[in-house]
């Protein structure tokens, strides 16, 4: 049975981790803010990005369309590569676990109609849980800054052209959790090449839209925007999955408080009774004494 000394001593290592705890909610809150000003920031310029593409490539003629060689579907897989966006710290709920265990079940399905599949990992987490299975990721990033630089993941996207033109992988797809609200994330996988344009507003309505002279031509201007909303399209899965971290994290943390303090009431409940039951012990000491001197 406990003694009243290691209550105590319990009673404080808890109260000490629930500093720690409302500490990192208070630090996740104000990273969480800052986050979701950058994400809802970028989904607008995302978002005018693919309308233009797509109004774009409603215009060009059938001939130009069937050319492109990011926009065509190839007629045989057989590589497939995946960028995993995780985080680099944990302490965040469910936030990396849910999403890994839904790729891993999803790249085990792939495996069996691709003859090779491929992985791209970013953050620290997502690499030891892959590890961890013997699975050893073909690349590795970490240490993404938190604003997410437009230069970087535009590197990254001419490279990925560059790879697919050449013929590394005929299929790349985006595993991130999208950002609903501070307790809700969405686990999101997308394909991003061969490059895939949403339908424009354009077809099957009335609208008139004036003809445009493009300089140098329309195709040259599709090549030049396509990289960018490849960039694009990186740097808000990273804003997205960094908020939901931020989320994710403040939600764990408020709970862990919260748990705390049950367990801090719990602990003292107990001392209390165990600390009435010594003096009622030492009561009945003292009054057996006394009876046995009379």
């Amino acid at each position: 049975m406990a003694t009243l000394k290691t209550i105590r001593k319990r009673i404080g290592s808890v109260k000490n981790t629930q500093k720690i705890t409302k500490a990192m909610k208070m630090v996740s809150a104000a990273k969480l803010r800052r986050a979701q000003t950058r994400l809802i920031n970028a989904r607008p310029y995302s978002n005018k990005m693919q309308e233009i593409l797509s109004n774009l490539f409603y215009l060009m003629p059938e001939e130009e369309k069937n050319k492109h060689p990011l926009l065509q579907n190839r007629n045989e897989i057989k590589t497939a590569e995946f960028l995993i966006i995780t985080s680099d710290r944990g302490l965040c709920g469910g936030f990396n676990g849910n999403l890994l265990r839904r790729i891993d079940s999803v790249l085990k399905e792939k495996s069996l109609v691709v003859p090779e599949v491929k992985i791209t990992v970013s953050g620290r987490r997502g690499r030891d849980y892959f590890r961890a299975r013997k699975k050893e990721p073909d690349q590795f990033i970490t240490g993404m800054p938190e604003d997410v630089p437009f230069e970087k993941t535009l590197e990254m996207a001419n490279d990925l052209i560059k790879g697919y033109i050449e013929g590394r992988f005929d299929e790349f797809y985006l595993v991130y959790n999208y950002f609903r609200s501070a307790i809700s994330q969405e686990i999101r996988i997308e394909r991003i090449l061969p490059f895939e344009l949403q339908p424009s507003a354009l077809e099957g309505s009335n609208t008139y839209l004036p003809t445009h002279i493009y300089e140098p031509t329309r195709t040259e201007v599709l090549n030049d925007l396509i990289p960018r909303a490849l960039a694009m399209m990186i740097r808000r899965a990273f804003l997205e999955s960094i908020a939901g971290e931020y989320g994710a994290r403040m939600v764990a943390m408020d709970n862990a408080t919260s748990n705390s303090s049950d367990m801090i009431y719990d602990l003292t409940l107990q001392m209390n009774r165990l600390r009435q039951a010594v003096i009622t012990t030492e009561l009945m000491d003292i009054v057996n004494g006394a009876e046995a001197l009379k």
